[in-house]
């Protein structure tokens, strides 16, 4: 009697629930997320920029379109980075120290997010000083190089480049211009590289990884270098 009972109680469940109306579930839909970025802008460090100065930089090779370029500018993105050489607020920011960075921002919508991201390659205001502690440098132009190992010449070398009070070009860094007459690089007494740049014209250097410095005055640089050059290549005797 207690078993037809049960029987009876899930036939009525069943009739009850049949009566009710079905209501399809609806899985929510994933808001969709456009992707921007902008990669390798040089500027200078402990220097102010906002995002508008960036985007405005002129630079080679940039395929980016104006109408993509003017997203990042934006008043509803919010601007970070992870690293702690980049203070920033709102849209106003400064890098410490030299490197490579990435500033991200995000800007939601309601059917659309957006992600922004900007590469900055930082260069110093000055080049930096090439070290005391040298103990040979050596010089290339177009394939053949030769070694220096003369401590006056050296710290002569040394001298001249300090002299030269070379500055950052914003300009030609964003270029990333790397052919140059004469390549450079100073090593340590245990044959590290320690400093190198490359001479492209008698007031203008590049600097590895590629900050190029204009010299306002005279520049004798380049002309010691040639003399030095000159003075100790030797070429190779022609066969035939």
């Amino acid at each position: 009697m207690k078993n037809k009972k049960i029987i009876i109680m899930l036939l009525l469940l069943g009739i009850l629930l049949s009566e009710v109306p079905y209501v399809p579930i609806l899985a929510a839909k994933k808001k969709k997320t456009e992707i921007y970025r902008l990669n390798y802008y040089a500027i200078q460090s402990k220097k102010q920029y906002t995002i508008r100065d960036v985007i405005n930089i002129k630079r080679k090779p940039d395929s980016t379109d104006k109408a993509e370029k003017k997203k990042f500018t934006n008043s509803r993105i919010k601007w970070r980075s992870s690293s702690k050489q980049i203070k920033i607020k709102k849209d106003r920011f400064t890098v410490k120290k030299s490197g490579t960075y990435e500033l991200t921002g995000k800007l939601k919508g309601k059917k659309k997010d957006s992600e922004f991201t900007i590469v900055l390659r930082v260069y110093d205001k000055l080049p930096g000083e090439i070290p005391d502690d040298v103990s040979k440098i050596t010089i290339s132009r177009f394939g053949n190089s030769i070694a220096i190992t003369d401590l006056q010449e050296i710290s002569l070398l040394r001298q001249k480049f300090s002299l030269a009070r070379y500055r950052l070009d914003i300009n030609l860094s964003n270029r990333m211009y790397c052919g140059g007459e004469f390549s450079i690089k100073a090593y340590s007494s245990s044959e590290e590289v320690v400093y190198s740049f490359i001479i492209m014209d008698p007031s203008l250097i590049s600097t590895s990884p590629g900050g190029s410095y204009r010299s306002a005055g005279n520049n004798t640089t380049k002309e010691y270098v040639e003399e030095l050059f000159n003075k100790y290549y030797v070429p190779e005797a022609k066969v035939g």
